[in-house]
């Protein structure tokens, strides 16, 4: 295996602090710990910041809530003022209601490859499990969660003694929740596409301009396991918008957005 690099981990959130509280309980958990931990949050106004504070006053390593005004779901630009605020070589990407498994940050740091990015999978876990999962022992929980049919992507439910990692050029499961960038690479294309107003397409049209600068994509499955807790659908309504947007980026071939990270690194 290559030298395991910096790590930086960023965790995307809004109005989730319950969800939130069982992740950095998780991350407590760690077998191997982030050298950082951003809280990347999209202008929450519940009890996330005192939810984050507390845990992170207890932590050997640097933290940093990165806060921005909800005006819609904003998710690209407060990621890029996450990115900005790290000093990681190495950033990992997980979302507030995505449990991670012991070895999630471990996985991640094995599975770094000079020239790619890392694409992880989650296994999702139920509405009725979802009131008590990440709460207690989480290896007992999963089991409680497949026994009572509360539990789907069995495949992605369990780390496995070796991962299975495939180089792959599609867009088929791209999702920001478990996913293992070079912050050089992110600083070449310029990050998230802050153009993308409303759920979806992102995390895909960030992957196209990646891949068209030669990052390749690994894909990865039974390791950097993690679960993700029912919730509510967002809404789709702009999602004709962000189809179009990832259209225009595979047709251009592009390999930077207009409006993305740099917009935020003199601060």
């Amino acid at each position: 295996m290559n030298q395991a690099p910096q790590l930086g981990l960023i965790i995307n959130t809004w109005q989730q602090a319950d969800y939130l509280s069982r992740v950095l309980r998780a991350l407590s958990a760690q077998r191997s710990a982030p050298d950082e931990v951003l809280l990347a949050d999209d202008g929450s106004q519940d009890h996330t910041a005192e939810v984050f504070k507390q845990w992170a006053g207890g932590q050997p390593f640097a933290t940093a809530h990165v806060w921005q005004e909800h005006v819609g779901f904003r998710r690209a630009g407060i990621l890029n003022q996450a990115v900005a605020r790290a000093r990681s070589q190495y950033l990992v990407f997980l979302d507030g209601d995505t449990v991670p498994h012991p070895q999630f940050v471990a996985d991640h740091r094995r599975l770094a490859r000079p020239s790619a990015f890392i694409q992880g999978h989650r296994a999702l876990v139920g509405q009725k499990a979802a009131a008590w999962f990440g709460l207690g022992n989480l290896k007992a929980e999963r089991w409680r969660a497949l026994w009572s049919l509360q539990m789907q992507g069995l495949k992605h439910a369990f780390r496995w003694p070796r991962p299975l990692a495939k180089a792959r050029a599609d867009l088929r499961g791209i999702r920001g929740c478990n996913l293992g960038i070079w912050r050089e690479h992110l600083l070449r294309v310029n990050g998230y596409n802050e153009a993308f107003v409303g759920w979806g397409r992102e995390d895909s049209e960030l992957a196209v301009r990646l891949m068209n600068t030669g990052v390749g994509r690994l894909d990865v499955r039974g390791w950097a396991v993690c679960f993700h807790l029912w919730h509510p659908p967002a809404s789709r309504a702009t999602l004709p918008e962000n189809d179009e947007l990832l259209a225009q980026a595979q047709r251009s071939r592009a390999t930077r957005c207009e409006h993305g990270l740099g917009g935020h690194l003199a601060s």
